[in-house]
């Protein structure tokens, strides 16, 4: 049987309940397992998009302690460098004051071995000074003078040298 459109309607029919046998066994079975592993794959996908969120999120956390760790540590490293520094400038300006100390310890030491020497120099001088003058004065004179006469003499000579010196 055909209509003027060129449908068979038994056949047509026959489709129609075919299609929807179909559907319900479609509808009853096999969406719901579709349905479920599609549920279960997004399921899936987002708790990998959450994991991946929070993965991101505690890198960014570690990186950002990372950062004030180093931070840390660079500004212990300065403060310690610092401290280090002032304590080689202390033990350096100590050093240096103990060798100005002894430095000028051996300066006054050898200006009293000087000053020592200066004076036996000069006794010694003085001496040589009155034998000499006791020689000269005796062979000017030719005579002999008693002791006290020639000390007398010395001494003046000896008073007239250390003026002029």
């Amino acid at each position: 049987m055909s209509n003027g459109l060129g449908i068979n309607l038994p056949f047509l029919l026959s489709q129609i309940i075919s299609f929807l046998i179909l559907y319900f066994i479609l509808r009853r079975w096999v969406f719901p397992a579709i349905m479920s592993t599609l549920d279960k794959r997004a399921a899936v996908i987002r708790e990998g998009v959450d994991n991946a969120t929070k993965a991101r999120q505690e890198l960014a956390e570690a990186e950002t302690r990372v950062a004030q760790m180093l931070d840390e540590a660079r500004k212990e490293a300065a403060k310690t460098l610092a401290q280090a520094t002032q304590a080689a400038e202390n033990v350096r300006a100590e050093i240096e004051q103990e060798a100005r100390n002894r430095a000028n310890d051996i300066v006054q030491q050898a200006q009293v071995r000087i000053q020592q020497e200066m004076a036996q120099a000069r006794a010694q001088l003085r001496g040589q000074i009155a034998d000499l003058a006791i020689l000269a004065a005796g062979e000017v004179v030719n005579a002999s003078l008693d002791d006290a006469a020639h000390r007398r003499l010395v001494d003046e000579f000896v008073a007239q040298k250390d003026m002029q010196c």
